[in-house]
């Protein structure tokens, strides 16, 4: 199994999680998103964005993609050091970065961004070469706040959608995923086929930035 920061597959718990597995497209171009390091990017007054930090929110995501709900989609559950391993090389990936969610300045959310040239996403679409996707886990839900998640969603595509760079994103929930399905439709997201990837059925949506524009 290679296990190096060019693309790479790590198991959780006997569940395959494969990354980034063909990072080695020459026509891909690097994400804009490298840049922002540490910079608090505040959406609002309440949400906000910041790059995940390996060192400092380790122990964090652990927690959170080992609870109950997180097993049946996410399949991460497993050592800290396999998730380190896994973290540190998708923030030296160029092509896929992780961000931490913020709500009233404490962490609620992650979300991992992908280019899907590079994704094995790239041979199941048709997609531009500067299109991306991405994936979101919430945190534990100790307070629940209505429509939060929702919210969540629309501040990163606000975020996302300012890049000049950026192209359509894209999203590839499990087929049996109704919450994220419901989730992604309500965020303007347009369903465009169904797949077989080598770890679940998806069905994939798309968002361009003129839809996203439309709907806000």
């Amino acid at each position: 199994m290679d296990t190096g920061c060019a693309g790479f597959a790590i198991y959780f718990a006997g569940s395959l999680k494969t990354v980034y597995m063909n990072k080695n497209d020459s026509l891909a171009k690097p994400l804009p998103f490298k840049t922002i390091g540490n910079q608090i990017i505040s959406v609002n007054k309440e949400l906000g964005f910041r790059s995940f930090d390996p060192q400092t929110d380790l122990n964090l995501l652990h927690n959170w993609v080992n609870q109950d709900y997180a097993q049946a989609f996410w399949q991460m559950r497993g050592s800290i050091g396999l998730l380190r391993s896994c973290y540190q090389c998708i923030m030296q990936n160029p092509y896929a970065h992780s961000f931490i969610g913020l709500h009233g300045g404490n962490p609620i959310c992650q979300f991992d961004l992908y280019k899907v040239a590079v994704d094995e996403l790239a041979a199941l679409v048709n997609h531009e070469q500067q299109d991306c996707g991405f994936h979101l886990l919430m945190a534990p839900n100790q307070q629940p706040i209505h429509g939060l998640t929702l919210s969540l969603i629309k501040a990163f595509l606000g975020f996302y959608f300012s890049m000049d760079s950026t192209g359509s994103m894209f999203a590839e929930p499990d087929a049996q995923n109704d919450k994220s399905i419901r989730l992604l439709e309500n965020a303007g997201f347009q369903r465009i086929t169904t797949v077989a990837m080598s770890y679940k059925t998806a069905h994939v949506y798309s968002l361009t930035k003129e839809q996203f524009l439309c709907n806000r």
